[in-house]
């Protein structure tokens, strides 16, 4: 199953960056948004319609986010959509949480966050989120992201989702590495967080 969160949220990132900014171009706003996916009729049709199923709370169809993915990672910036979706399918997913359990993640983290986050995560990236003694760690069986993109730039997406769901829940403040992926040869895409760099600090 694949939850409609996630093309939603991939749909959303391309909007994002396909938006041109203000740049005092205006005269060539009209051929510059016939070129822009994410501005495209298409793009805002299966906006609402993903909307809607994500209200619902639905599963989207996975050959249609395969078709979603691959299309997407064949644009020079699919890196940054990739992340971007992911950060936002994560914010996505806690909302979709019961009230109760974010009021309680917010309060004790380390207590509640864990399990509000592995629920999340399970729910709309299909993935197992735990601890390894005291470090989270992440792991995807599902080959829908390197089906979509050989080359396993899709994985991205879920990277950026559980570090995402981390800091939300969790307070965490790190990354989480991409340690294993099916693109090489792994047999499931794992991720397992690292400290921040205190370089940033």
């Amino acid at each position: 199953m694949v939850h409609s969160i996630l093309p939603l949220a991939v749909l959303e990132a391309v909007k994002n960056l396909d938006t041109p900014v203000e740049d005092g171009l205006s005269e060539f706003a009209e051929e510059l948004l016939s070129k822009r996916l994410g501005l495209s009729p298409t793009v805002a049709m299966q906006l609402r319609e993903y909307e809607a199923m994500v209200r619902r709370d639905a599963a989207a169809d996975p050959a249609h986010v395969e078709a979603l993915l691959r299309l997407v990672g064949r644009r020079p910036d699919a890196d940054l959509v990739f992340a971007d979706a992911g950060r936002r399918a994560a914010r996505r997913a806690v909302r979709r949480l019961f009230p109760l359990s974010r009021l309680a993640a917010r309060a004790a983290p380390r207590l509640f966050g864990y399990g509000a986050a592995r629920r999340a995560a399970r729910a709309v990236f299909g993935g197992d989120l735990r601890r390894d003694g005291h470090v989270p760690v992440a792991r995807v069986r599902d080959a829908l992201a390197v089906r979509a993109t050989p080359d396993g730039a899709a994985c991205t997406l879920f990277g950026a989702g559980f570090t995402e769901l981390l800091r939300l829940l969790v307070g965490f403040e790190g990354a989480m590495l991409h340690v294993s992926c099916r693109a090489t040869g792994g047999d499931s895409c794992a991720w397992r967080a690292a400290p921040p760099d205190p370089r940033h600090h």
